[in-house]
C-alpha cells in the first residue's frame, strides 16, 4: 500500500477502508496489524488524497470517516510543508495538494458536524502553509460559504475562519480579511437561524481581527483607521442590540446563548486596550448593559452555582460543538463582564455614571453601589468549590491564595474592586462600609431563619475587603492625616463580627475567613488585641479537632502576622509557632506544603536574633527531609533555598555555624553520589542549595566548607555535561572567589593543586571551542572576580588566559555568552592596567574566526564589546563596561582609532516604520554603519550618562528623554560643533549632578563584597560627565571632530553635559 508503484484511486481507498475497519476490531492482533499498515499510508504519494476522499464519502460509515479525518490531520502536519515543526519526509506532491484542497472545502458543508469540524481543522492547517500564494481562492470561497446562509456551510466555514485568524497574518494578508470577511461575519451575527455558538464564533474572529489591527496600527495608521471607522460603529450597534435582550429569558431557552454574550464583552475589553477612542462614546451604554446582564442573571446564577438546596440543579451541559470553544458558562460570563469593567470604570467617560458631586464632595452613585453589590454576590463560594475544598486541601490553598495568579471569578471580581477603589478611594470605601454593615445584619437574619447559605454573603464580604486590604489600609491612613472620620469602620468588625466568627465551627470556610481577615488588618489593631488574635490562631492550630480548612486558614493567618504585625508581637511566639508548623510538613503536599514552608520561612525571617541552635537544628532537619522528598518540585526547592538563605544570613554566628554544619556535609556527599537516570537531577539541585547557603554570607567561608562542598563541586564540574549543573557550579565558584579567595588558595586537591589552579583547569574546559555556550554564560563573571580577588595568583598565566578568551570569542555566537567573555576585558581596561592590557592584546597573533578569516585580537574584542554594550545587564557589569569605555576613550592610543566597529542601524525604505518580523529580517537583513572605536565609545557613554541622569529633574518631573530637533544650520556655530543650548534645555543634567549624580538609579548588588569595592564608590554619572568634559576641552583623540558622527539626540545630550 505504501510503495511508489502500489494501488491508487479507488483501489487504494478500499485498502485504506479495510484497515480503518480493522482498527475497530476487538481482536488485538488484527487491530495492531491494521494500525501498522496505516502508518505506511503516509509514505504513499496519494495517501493524504485517499484519506480526504474517504472523509468526504457519505457512503462510508461515520466512524471510519472520522478516523480518516483524524489520520488526515496528522498527515498534513507531518508531510504537507517541509518547514512545519512536525515535518517528516516525504513531502506531499504538488498535484496531490491541488486535488486535496477542493475536497477539503467540499467537506466543510458535510451534513455531519464532526466531519465538518475535522475538515475545518485540516483546512486551517493547510491554509497556514499555502494561503495566499498557493491557495488564492480560499478566502473568497469561505466568504461565499458564509454568505449562503446554509447552517452546515456556515458552521464549517466558521470553524476554518476561527482557526485561520489565530495565525499571525501579515498586513498584506490581514487587509483582505478585513475587507471581505468582516461584513460576512456581521450578517451571520445578526441571523438567529444560526446557532449561538456559531454566532459567538463570529465575534471571536472579530476580536482576533481587532487584535491584529492593533499589531499593525503603527505601520499602517491610515488603513487601520479607515477599517475601524467602517467596522466599529456597526458592530457596536449590533452588540448593544444583542445585549439588550433579556439574558435570563434567553439563557432559560438556550444555555449556549451565554457564549455570545461572553464573546461580546471580550471584544469590548480588546477595544478598550487597543483602540479606547472607539469605545469611549459607548462606555455608558455597555457599562449599563453589563450591570443589567449580571442583575438579570443573578437568580439563575444563585440556583445553579450558590444554592445548597438538595434539589438545586447543576448547570446544563454544553452543546456537543462547544468542545471546539473554551468553557462558556455563567461564571465565565461574569468573569468576562468583570474583566471588561475593570479598566473601563477608570476612564473619564465612566465617571459621570459612578460619581456624583454633592456640595463639593464626591460620592458614589447608585450604579457604583450596584457594581459593588454584584461583585459581592458573584464572588460567593460555590457548591462546587465547597465540595472540592473539603476533599482537596491543596485546591483550597490554591484558590484562596491572594498572591496566586489564578483565573477565577473571585480574583477577577477583587481586581475590579481594586480598580474602583484605586480610582475613587473614599466614595468606594463608603459604599463598601455601608454595604458591609447591611450584609452582616442580613447574614445574621438568614442564620436565624436556618438558611443553609447564610454564611456565604458574609464570607464573600470579608474576602472582598481582605482582597483590597492594602487599599483599605491606605484610605485609613489618609483619613488619619486628613483628620476625618474613618471611611471603614474596622472597630465594628473587630468588636461585633470577627470574635463570634472565630468560634463558628458550623461554617468552616467562614470561620477560616475570619482568622485570615483578622490577620490582614492586625497591623491596625492595638498590640494587645493583635496578640489575642494571634493566640487564637495558634490555639486553632494546636487543637486536634480543628477542621482542615480552618487549620489552613490559621497557617495563612500566622504568615500574615509575620507580614503585617510588628516583630515584637510575633517574635516571642516564633519557637512555639515553629513547633506547630514543622510536624505538619510530613503530612502536607503540593499547595499545602508550599503554604506551610512559606510560613516557616516567614517566621524565621521575622526576628533572626531570637533563634537558638536547637531550634535551627530542628528546622534544618525538617526542611532537609522535605527537600530530599521533593527534589523534582521547583517550587518546593526554591522555598527551601529561601529558608536556607534566611538562616545563613542570620546576624548570630551560632545560627550560621549550625546551619552550615548541618547542610555542608550532606550537600557534599550528595553531589558526589553516583547518579542514575532517575536521579540525574540531584547534583544540580544540591549545587543550588550550596549556593543558597553561602550567597547571603560575608566571608570568610572557612576551610572546612571549601574542602567539602567546593571541592565536591570542582570534582563534579570536571566531568558533568549537564549545562544547568555547570552554570550553577560556576556561580558557586564565583561566590567562593569573591567571599573567601584566601581559603580557596590555601586549599589543595589530592594532586597538590590549590583551588585557583583547579579553577584554571576548569576554565580550560569551559573555554574550549567545542564546549557549549549555554554552559559557559557565567565564565566571564568568574574570570573577572578572579582578577579582582586573585590578581597575584593569576599574573603568571594572565596572557594565556586572555588568549584563551579571545580564541573562544572568535567562534562565539550567543549574545549572552559573548557578553560574558567581554566583561573581563572591560574590567581590565577600567583598572590601572589599561595600557598593559591594550599592549598585550595588540601583541597577540591574529585570531582565526568561524568563517576561516583572521582578525586582530584587539579588533575582535572591541568589536564584540561594542556590539553587546547596549544589552549588558546587571548594575555591576554596566559599571565595569562604562568605566572601561571611559578609560579607553580618554587614552591617547592611535591603535584604538584604527579599529572599526559597528555603528548605528541603517534606516531606509526597507525597514522604516515597519515591524521587522523574523521572516522579513531574513529577506532584508538589518545593516549598520561602521565607525572608529572612539566614536562608538562616545555614543555609548552619552547614552549611559543620559540614562544615569533621567528622573532627577527638580520639582518632581522626570526628564522624558526628548531632545528638541535641530535643523543643523542656524543653531550650529562654525567654531564650535556643539553650538549653544537654551537655559532650560538640559536643566535636568545640572539638577541631577547637584543632587548627587543619580545614586538612587544605580542599584548596587546587595553583596557586601561588591558594596565595598572601590568601583562601587564611583559616581558613574559624574565620572562619565567629567571624562567627556575633559576630553572635549583638550580635544583628546580629536573628540571635537567626532561630533559630526553623532545623531541630533546625541549632540543634544553632549551639549547638555558640557554646558551644565
Amino acid at each position: 500500500m505504501a510503495t511508489q508503484g502500489g494501488p491508487t484511486g479507488r483501489e487504494l481507498d478500499q485498502q485504506v477502508l479495510q484497515c480503518l475497519e480493522a482498527t475497530l476490531s476487538p481482536e488485538e492482533g488484527r487491530r495492531r496489524g491494521a494500525e501498522e499498515q496505516l502508518k505506511t499510508l503516509y509514505h504513499h504519494p496519494e495517501g493524504g488524497l485517499s484519506l480526504t476522499r474517504i472523509m468526504g464519502d457519505h457512503s462510508v460509515a461515520l466512524a471510519q470517516r472520522q478516523s480518516a479525518g483524524i489520520l488526515l490531520q496528522k498527515y498534513i502536519a507531518q508531510h504537507w510543508y517541509p518547514g512545519a515543526d512536525a515535518y517528516t519526509p516525504p513531502t506531499t506532491p504538488a498535484e496531490v495538494k491541488d486535488a486535496v484542497r477542493p475536497l477539503l472545502l467540499q467537506s466543510l458543508s458535510d451534513p455531519e458536524s464532526k466531519i465538518r469540524s475535522a475538515s475545518a481543522f485540516a483546512t486551517s492547517t493547510v491554509a497556514r502553509f499555502d494561503w495566499p500564494e498557493d491557495w488564492k481562492d480560499l478566502l473568497s470561497t469561505l466568504v461565499s460559504m458564509l454568505q449562503t446562509g446554509q447552517p452546515a456551510a456556515v458552521h464549517g466555514a466558521m470553524r476554518v475562519v476561527t482557526e485561520f485568524v489565530k495565525n499571525d497574518l501579515s498586513e498584506d494578508q490581514l487587509l483582505p480579511v478585513v475587507r471581505d470577511l468582516v461584513p460576512a461575519l456581521l450578517s451571520i451575527l445578526g441571523n438567529t437561524e444560526h446557532t449561538y455558538l456559531t454566532r459567538a464564533d463570529t465575534v471571536a474572529v472579530y476580536r482576533h481581527i481587532i487584535t491584529m489591527l492593533n499589531m499593525v496600527k503603527d505601520e499602517h495608521p491610515a488603513a487601520v483607521r479607515q477599517a475601524l471607522d467602517q467596522m466599529a460603529p456597526v458592530w457596536f450597534s449590533a452588540f448593544s442590540q444583542l445585549l439588550a435582550v433579556d439574558p435570563a429569558a434567553e439563557v432559560a431557552a438556550n444555555w449556549d446563548s451565554l457564549a455570545l454574550r461572553i464573546q461580546i464583552f471580550r471584544v469590548m475589553l480588546t477595544f478598550q486596550g487597543a483602540f479606547p477612542k472607539y469605545l469611549s462614546p459607548h462606555v455608558g451604554t455597555f457599562l449599563r448593559a453589563a450591570i443589567l446582564n449580571l442583575t438579570s442573571l443573578l437568580p439563575t446564577f444563585f440556583k445553579y452555582y450558590i444554592s445548597n438546596d438538595p434539589d438545586a440543579p447543576d448547570p446544563p451541559a454544553p452543546a456537543p460543538d462547544a468542545a471546539y470553544t473554551a468553557k462558556m458558562d455563567m461564571d465565565d460570563l461574569a468573569c468576562a463582564i468583570f474583566e471588561f469593567m475593570e479598566p473601563v470604570v477608570r476612564v473619564p467617560a465612566a465617571k459621570e455614571l459612578l460619581i456624583s458631586n454633592e456640595g463639593g464632595q464626591e460620592r458614589g452613585t447608585a450604579i457604583m453601589e450596584t457594581i459593588v453589590g454584584l461583585v459581592l454576590n458573584y464572588t460567593q463560594v460555590t457548591r462546587e468549590q465547597e465540595d472540592e475544598w473539603l476533599e482537596d486541601a491543596n485546591a483550597f490553598v490554591e484558590d484562596e491564595d491572594e498572591d496566586n495568579i489564578v483565573y477565577s471569578l473571585r480574583i477577577i471580581g477583587h481586581d475590579l474592586m481594586g480598580s474602583l477603589i484605586d480610582k475613587y478611594g473614599r466614595p468606594v470605601g463608603v459604599i463598601i462600609n455601608d454595604l458591609a454593615k447591611r450584609r452582616v445584619h442580613e447574614s445574621s437574619d438568614a442564620h436565624s431563619r436556618g438558611e443553609a447559605t447564610w454564611w456565604k454573603p458574609l464570607e464573600a464580604l470579608l474576602g472582598l475587603i481582605g482582597g483590597i486590604a492594602d487599599d483599605v489600609r491606605g484610605i485609613l491612613e489618609d483619613d488619619a492625616l486628613e483628620k476625618r472620620p474613618n471611611t471603614f469602620d474596622l472597630a465594628f468588625f473587630f468588636d461585633q463580627v470577627i470574635p463570634g466568627l472565630l468560634q463558628q465551627s458550623s461554617a468552616l470556610f467562614l470561620q477560616g475567613r475570619a482568622f485570615v481577615f483578622a490577620s490582614q488588618f492586625a497591623g491596625a489593631l492595638p498590640p494587645n488585641v493583635a496578640q489575642q488574635y494571634l493566640g487564637a490562631a495558634i490555639v486553632a492550630l494546636e487543637a486536634p479537632d480543628t477542621s482542615v480548612p480552618v487549620k489552613i486558614s490559621a497557617v495563612k493567618t500566622l504568615r500574615n502576622f509575620c507580614r503585617f504585625v510588628d516583630a515584637s508581637v510575633m517574635g516571642p511566639e516564633a519557637p512555639r509557632v515553629l513547633s506547630l508548623l514543622l510536624p505538619i510538613l510530613p503530612e502536607a503536599s503540593n499547595e499545602t506544603l508550599y503554604l506551610v514552608m512559606e510560613t516557616v520561612y516567614a517566621v524565621l525571617s521575622l526576628d533572626k536574633e531570637r533563634l537558638t541552635a536547637d531550634v535551627v537544628r530542628t528546622v534544618c532537619g525538617a526542611v532537609w527531609e522535605q527537600w530530599m522528598k521533593n527534589l523534582t518540585d521547583p517550587v518546593l526547592t526554591a522555598i527551601v533555598e529561601e529558608i536556607v538563605d534566611a538562616l545563613a544570613s542570620s546576624p548570630l554566628q551560632s545560627v550560621v555555624d549550625t546551619t552550615t554544619a548541618f547542610f555542608a556535609p550532606r550537600i557534599a556527599e550528595l553531589i558526589l553520589t553516583p547518579t542514575t537516570e532517575d536521579t540525574v537531577y540531584v547534583p544540580g539541585e544540591a549545587v543550588q542549595l550550596a549556593n543558597a547557603l553561602i550567597k547571603p554570607r560575608p566571608g570568610p567561608l572557612g576551610g572546612d566548607f571549601i574542602s567539602s562542598v567546593t571541592a565536591s563541586i570542582i570534582t563534579l564540574l570536571r566531568g558533568t555535561d549537564d549545562m544547568d549543573v555547570i552554570q550553577h557550579g560556576m556561580i558557586h565558584l564565583t561566590l567562593v572567589v569573591r567571599k573567601d579567595c584566601d581559603s580557596l588558595i590555601a586549599w589543595h586537591a589530592p594532586d597538590g593543586s590549590n583551588g585557583i589552579a583547579c579553577i584554571f583547569g576548569l576554565l580550560g574546559r569551559f573555554l574550549a571551542p567545542t564546549f557549549s555556550e549555554t554552559g559557559g554564560v557565567f565564565v566571564g563573571d568568574l574570570i573577572m572576580h578572579m582578577f579582582r580577588k586573585a590578581g597575584g595568583a593569576i599574573a603568571p598565566v594572565l596572557g594565556d588566559l586572555l588568549r584563551a578568551i579571545v580564541q573562544r570569542l572568535a567562534t562565539a555566537t550567543m549574545p549572552s555568552f559573548i557578553q560574558s567573555l567581554v566583561i573581563p576585558f572591560a574590567y581590565l581596561f577600567g583598572t590601572e592596567y589599561t595600557e598593559q592590557t591594550l599592549e598585550l592584546l595588540s601583541s597577540f597573533p591574529p585570531v582565526t574566526m568561524a568563517d576561516g578569516t583572521q582578525r586582530p585580537a584587539l579588533d575582535l574584542v572591541l568589536q564584540a564589546w561594542c556590539e553587546q554594550a547596549d544589552t549588558i545587564t546587571g548594575s555591576w557589569n554596566i559599571r565595569v563596561s562604562d568605566l572601561g569605555l571611559g578609560k579607553l576613550f580618554a587614552l591617547p592610543a592611535p591603535q584604538l582609532r584604527n579599529v572599526t566597529v559597528q555603528g548605528d542601524m541603517v534606516v531606509d525604505e526597507r525597514n522604516r516604520n515597519r515591524i521587522m518580523t523574523r521572516s522579513r529580517t531574513r529577506s532584508t537583513p538589518t545593516t549598520y554603519t561602521s565607525v572608529p572605536f572612539p566614536v562608538k565609545a562616545l555614543k555609548l557613554l552619552l547614552k549611559d550618562v543620559s540614562a544615569e541622569g533621567s528622573g532627577k529633574k527638580k520639582g518632581g518631573a522626570a526628564y522624558d528623554g526628548e531632545i528638541e530637533e535641530d535643523d543643523g544650520d542656524d543653531d550650529w556655530a562654525d567654531d564650535d560643533p556643539l553650538g549653544s543650548a537654551g537655559e532650560d534645555e538640559f536643566a535636568f543634567l545640572s539638577d541631577w549632578l547637584d543632587a548627587g549624580g543619580g545614586g538612587e538609579n544605580d542599584a548596587q548588588d546587595d553583596d557586601e563584597d561588591l558594596k565595598t569595592d572601590p568601583l562601587a564608590q564611583i559616581d558613574m554619572g559624574e565620572h562619565i560627565t567629567n571624562v567627556l568634559r575633559q576630553c572635549y576641552a583638550s580635544n583628546c583623540n580629536g573628540m571635537q571632530e567626532m561630533v559630526d558622527a553623532l545623531s541630533d539626540q546625541e549632540k543634544g545630550i553632549l551639549r547638555g553635559v558640557l554646558t551644565v
